[in-house]
């Protein structure tokens, strides 16, 4: 039976930890690298019905997205949701890894899987890595043929099995070269400024991202944190089974995102 040492080995080479963000906390977060591992669960976030979930179908190990203990964390206890998580993880002998920014730089990461599911062609790092040769982070890459923003909207919306994204540009604008940047990336619209992009795409940025993507003429794309990483994760699940015959392998059904639409 496959370890958790087995496993970390694989998505190291998969999602090199030399592409995480120096803020980042990436790797084995709780749990034994000699345990064994029967059953595996990708998900973006563990919350509270996530990690129930875990507990309920036996998982031995969680690979989620989004690290738990984030930040730095001084005490354990069961007066917060997340030590109430932890010890839960714990005392059910539950491992977490976490790739995060690892996994969205990879080379068959997250933002690569929706640049090519957009259907850019040339696809390159939008911030290339210092000491990494052709990887780094986000993605830029161009169409085939010039499209107006209505319809590359509608790409990207259903690439990402989206209800809605929010956008900033002209309807019939043209879109030829774009960025991708997953999850809150608006940080890296001047790497697509840089770039000679038309077109950004991320999860989410705020306000001032957005006046600023309208001033500089460059149509901005908000699929929404979720929508924009979730997909991956469940390709995610697909990887991990294919390498792991051996152990079971699924995407978490009770993760869901947390934003609702009101449309009364």
């Amino acid at each position: 039976m496959s370890t958790v040492s087995d496993v970390i080995a694989f998505l190291e080479k998969f999602a090199p930890p030399v592409l995480a963000e120096g803020w980042d906390n990436v790797g084995l977060l709780v749990g034994r690298e000699a345990a064994e591992v029967a059953r595996i669960m990708t998900c973006l976030t563990l919350t509270p019905d996530v990690v129930a979930e875990a507990v309920q179908r036996n998982v031995s190990l969680v690979v989620s997205h989004h690290p738990v203990l984030f930040r730095g964390t001084k005490k354990i206890t069961d007066v917060t949701s997340e030590g109430r998580m932890l010890l839960e993880l714990i005392e059910n002998e539950v491992s977490v890894y976490s790739p995060h920014t690892c996994f969205d730089s990879a080379e068959q990461g997250i933002n690569h899987q929706l640049a090519e599911s957009f259907g850019l062609h040339e696809i390159q790092p939008l911030r290339p890595h210092e000491s990494v040769e052709d990887l780094g982070s986000g993605r830029t890459g161009r169409l085939a043929a010039a499209v107006p923003l209505t319809d590359f909207l509608g790409t990207v919306r259903s690439a990402v099995g989206s209800e809605y994204v929010e956008f900033s540009g002209s309807l019939d604008a043209p879109v030829t070269r774009v960025a991708v940047a997953c999850g809150a990336a608006a940080e890296f619209l001047t790497d697509a400024i840089q770039c000679g992009c038309d077109t950004f795409v991320t999860g989410e940025a705020r306000f001032h991202s957005a006046l600023e993507a309208r001033t500089e003429g460059v149509n901005l794309i908000l699929l929404g944190h979720y929508a924009s990483e979730r997909p991956a994760v469940e390709q995610l699940a697909k990887t991990l089974a294919a390498e792991f015959c051996d152990t079971e392998v699924l995407a978490s059904s009770e993760e869901s995102d947390p934003l609702s639409i009101f449309k009364q």
